[in-house]
């Protein structure tokens, strides 16, 4: 694994003198290169399987950006579709999963050992480490364990969660069953990913913030500290990102249970405040918002992440995924902007 990576510095705690950058969805539904490759594979779960494929998309915006890092491409529902609750995604819906019996999908699954199946995407993390220079770092990932929950328990992207937060609570047994399952599948597909090639992980939790507070500490900060401590007992250089949309208020009490996590912020946090409360105990990543960078009005706000943010260990990148719409043109003027500003 390179240790040359100015991403890999900046998450350990070293500020650089020009923050290193990257964008979380940079492979994918924005640039025509990929485009032109999922016309080649509809299926996106054969896609994801595919390690020629997803070496040649996890490359594509290396060779047109010159990004600091790759991130390797797979999807956070591989775990449930390898696990048996098949996946599938329907154009202008996104993804739609199979109802199951919950007690026998848990029972069924709680000993599965994904390792074998995961092959093409470790194979994907070899090819891609080999092809990159030293001084790139590559990104492995994976969704936490609510996160994947959700989506599982909903059968698909939710826009009420209010049914799966009644699941949780009224099935606590079954639901507990699962979120360590989870969690468990959460942290071989990590390991592997290292073993593999990756040099720093980020674990998605994209809907973190619907968590009700009062069980903030047993869905998201428990399953988040076993992972954190299995992957550190393990590979202790290895830089864990933690992506928790909604929740930054939460990062400061985090802080000293889990030293060492890097915090990626997500649009909505108010980076002088990042500054003082987080970054000076922890590096930052982050946090344009995605919606500028389409307008183009992103400029001034870029300026003031850079101004408040950077003399820090900091990382720059989105506020979330990139958006399909955004023209390729801003793309390159945000980069001139972050290194030559």
């Amino acid at each position: 694994m390179t240790n040359q990576s100015k991403i890999v510095e900046a998450l350990r705690g070293k500020p650089q003198a020009t923050p290193p950058l990257w964008m979380m969805r940079q492979a994918g539904r924005y640039l025509p290169e990929y485009l032109a490759e999922r016309e080649n594979i509809p299926d996106f779960m054969e896609f994801c399987f595919n390690a020629d494929v997803t070496t040649k998309v996890t490359l594509q915006p290396i060779r047109r950006f010159d990004f600091d890092a790759a991130i390797i491409f797979s999807d956070i529902l591989t775990i449930p579709h390898l696990l048996g609750q098949t996946v599938r995604f329907e154009k202008g819906h996104g993804p739609i999963l199979q109802k199951v019996s919950w007690s026998d999908f848990v029972d069924a699954s709680i000993d599965k050992d994904l390792g074998t199946k995961y092959q093409p995407l470790f194979q994907s993390i070899q090819n891609v480490r080999a092809a990159l220079s030293a001084e790139k770092a590559l990104i492995g990932f994976a969704g936490s364990p609510w996160t994947i929950g959700t989506y599982m328990i909903g059968c698909g992207k939710s826009r009420d969660f209010s049914p799966i937060i009644d699941f949780a609570e009224k099935e606590a047994p079954i639901f507990n069953r699962l979120l360590d399952l989870l969690t468990n599948q959460v942290i071989q597909l990590l390991l592997g990913q290292i073993q593999a090639g990756c040099d720093v992980v980020q674990i998605f939790d994209s809907w973190a913030s619907v968590v009700p507070k009062q069980n903030r500490r047993q869905w998201l900060w428990n399953p988040l500290e076993k992972i954190y401590k299995a992957l550190k007992k393990v590979y202790p250089e290895v830089p864990i990102i933690y992506y928790g949309k909604g929740v930054s208020l939460d990062y400061p009490a985090l802080i000293s249970e889990l030293p060492g996590l890097c915090f990626g912020l997500d649009q909505s946090v108010d980076v002088s405040w990042a500054r003082e409360s987080i970054q000076k105990f922890a590096p930052v990543q982050g946090n344009l918002d995605p919606e500028k960078l389409v307008s183009g009005d992103f400029k001034k706000d870029l300026a003031h992440i850079l101004e408040t943010l950077g003399q820090g260990p900091f990382v720059f990148n989105l506020g979330h995924g990139i958006l399909p719409q955004t023209p390729i043109a801003h793309v390159y003027q945000m980069i001139e902007q972050v290194r030559f500003s």
